[in-house]
């Protein structure tokens, strides 16, 4: 710190005015030195201090001391980072650099850390950083990094710019690129798959064995070319996402395997959805399922409504009639196991539908059909109950027709179940309308979600083989669907039967479910399953490593759903088993940046670090970083 003197004036008037009396003072001055006037000295001298006085001086002392200049520390925390030994290099480094600017009079240290999980935008934080402080004063920008950065600035730095590479010269990396990929496919075709295997700096083999498996833990294995596309067939199995995952082995020495792996999700979508709607009786809610129907624009609708016997014998011209004859052969022989759905409305059989004919409904469902029974209440039981279908049919009629005004309810599964769960939410149940009748019925099997009069069965769902049935034991939601006081959420109640039939994901009551996230402390592993009675569960967890873990999986806030949070050491793929289902998840970064070419390097800095008048330096050569020397 010094001291420093000067005089500021501050004139009352302006300085033109100033240099004008100035002016005339200097001219009357010599006029009078000339004229050797007495008092002409007294009187330059009164001019002189007028003058001052009107410059109006002042004596300023000032206390200066010099500012120090700063030196920007940026340090890479990005997920490529902690790769190997590059963040304990990186920390060494830091460490040194702190301490070797702290012992410095004339320059402090100001540190920014760059994090990342899919790529490094470490320009983006230095110029965070730089809003803060003066340009004027910074000394310059030290980076330790591995090299992989994704934001090189488009205009060059005003300080010197020095690279840190943290990692290894010469390192040997394999890697699986997904290179075209679909984001959607019909259920039951397949979809083509490009991919590649590269290897860096360079080619280590002809040929490697991809591993290739699929979410429903099937999976197989097949050379590839290195360095070459690969086209692969995968098929779609099941509407909503598909996860295909392609892994090969590690090289030796190659610096990791996090992306030896690579996977793809391909939503499944189902071309058209075929509905088979058979009515029997015609009633006031008859065309609740057509407009139902028809309403989505993906359903393709085939409706009949029986009105005339097949079996019946008429010698009336085929011209000249009104009704034809229902197709049963067509129908429930040939082209059955074309339709994804089969609905009976109110179906009085009367021999309308021979039993042969009722037993190929039953296999149909038992081979992976779906069917819904929407029983009339004109009868107490219903026909359907004495032929063939009824094995597949969850309840069994009492004989009585229950009469009374009800408001359907949820069960204790139905609050938990996904297909009826979420009514509530559409509607509050305490708004729904009532209805008035229904066939009592005891639940065989199956899960009964809604209930009706005295907590009677209302709404039955059940697996049958590889298929699913639905049945009604009432027709009366039509008075929903015509808002008869409030009426309900009949719509989405219809939908998502319809849905569940057909065997729709995201309506699964045993779905098992994970997905993997990163968080501040690594990568962890979400897990969550649809129970409609148990108050935990217990899954096994299998790790890229081949290791088992086990993760106890507790009530969550939503009712039906089990979940439970684990932290995981490894990226890959991780395959998951509740003792029923099967799942296989990813856990690690998806076509990301900062995992595609994950050697470390120097080449991307070069040019900033060239421009910059800045240096590069490997850590490998200089572990405490290089020695730092202030230049003037």
């Amino acid at each position: 710190m010094s001291d420093h003197f000067h005089i500021v004036f501050a004139p009352g008037l302006p300085w033109v005015a100033l240099e004008t009396l100035g002016a005339i003072a200097a001219l009357l001055s010599a006029y009078a030195l000339r004229a050797k006037a007495k008092g002409a000295l007294w009187r330059i001298a009164a001019f002189a201090l007028l003058l001052l006085a009107l410059a109006n001086p002042s004596l300023i002392a000032e206390k200066r001391e010099a500012l120090k200049d700063t030196a920007l520390l940026v340090i890479d925390d990005s997920a490529s980072i902690k790769i190997g030994d590059r963040a304990t290099q990186a920390q060494k480094a830091a460490d040194a650099i702190t301490q070797k600017i702290s012992a410095m009079d004339d320059l402090t240290l100001e540190t920014v850390h760059v994090k990342g999980t899919d790529e490094t935008d470490l320009f983006e934080a230095v110029q965070q950083k730089l809003s803060g402080l003066s340009r004027d004063r910074l000394a310059g920008i030290i980076a330790i990094t591995d090299g992989e950065v994704h934001d090189k600035p488009e205009t060059p730095l005003n300080a010197p710019f020095h690279a840190l590479i943290a990692g290894h010269k010469n390192e040997i990396d394999r890697r699986i690129v997904i290179k075209e990929a679909p984001a959607y496919g019909l259920v039951g075709k397949s979809v083509k798959l490009t991919l590649r295997v590269e290897d860096a700096p360079k080619q280590q083999s002809e040929h490697a064995t991809i591993t290739f498996r699929r979410d429903d833990g099937t999976e197989q294995s097949f050379d590839a070319p290195v360095g070459e596309d690969v086209h692969f067939e995968a098929p779609i199995g099941h509407a909503g996402a598909n996860l295909f995952a392609f892994s090969t082995a590690t090289l030796p020495n190659e610096l990791t395997p996090i992306n030896n792996t690579a996977a793809v999700s391909v939503s499944g979508i189902r071309d058209r959805l075929r509905v088979l709607l058979v009515s029997g009786q015609p009633h006031i809610g008859g065309r609740t399922w057509r407009n139902f129907l028809k309403a989505d624009p993906a359903v393709d609708l085939v409706h009949f409504t029986i009105l005339r016997s097949p079996m019946k014998m008429d010698t009336v011209p085929n011209t000249e009639l009104s009704l034809i004859a229902f197709p049963v052969h067509e129908l429930f022989e040939v082209k059955l196991s074309s339709f994804d759905l089969v609905i009976f409305d109110r179906f009085r059989q009367q021999s309308l539908v021979p039993d042969e004919y009722l037993e190929n409904i039953a296999k149909y469902v038992e081979n992976g059909g779906a069917l819904l029974i929407s029983n009339s209440t004109d009868t107490a039981v219903p026909p359907l109950t004495l032929s063939p279908l009824a094995r597949i049919l969850p309840t069994e009629p009492t004989g009585r027709l229950l009469t009374n005004r009800f408001v359907p309810d949820l069960s204790e599964a139905g609050q938990r179940h996904p297909v009826t769960s979420a009514l509530p939410t559409d509607m509050p149940r305490e708004k729904w309308g009532p209805w008035f009748r229904e066939v009592e019925a005891r639940a065989k099997k199956g899960e009964v979600l809604m209930t009706g009069i005295n907590g009677s069965p209302l709404l039955v769902l059940d697996h049958v083989g590889n298929g699913r049935v639905a049945q009604f034991l009432s027709d009366q939601f039509w008075l929903w669907s015509r808002g008869y006081e409030n009426g309900g959420p009949q719509a989405e109640m219809l939908r998502r039967v319809a849905h569940w039939l057909v065997q729709e994901p995201e309506l699964d009551e045993t779905a098992l479910r994970a997905h993997g996230d990163l968080t501040e402390q690594g990568w962890q592993l979400t897990i969550t399953r649809q129970s409609l009675h148990d108050s935990s569960a217990d899954i096994s967890v299998i790790g890229p490593d081949n290791q088992t873990t086990h993760a106890t999986l507790a009530p969550s806030n939503q009712p039906g759903i089990l979940t439970a949070t684990m932290p995981v050491k490894d990226t890959g793929l991780y395959h998951l088993n509740d003792g029923k289902k099967d799942l296989f998840v990813m856990v690690g970064p998806k076509d990301a940046p900062e995992f595609g070419d994950i050697r470390a390097t120097s080449d991307v800095l070069a040019p900033i670090v060239k421009s910059s008048g800045g240096g590069t330096f490997w850590l490998d050569d200089h572990p405490d970083g290089p020695s730092i020397q202030r230049v003037s």
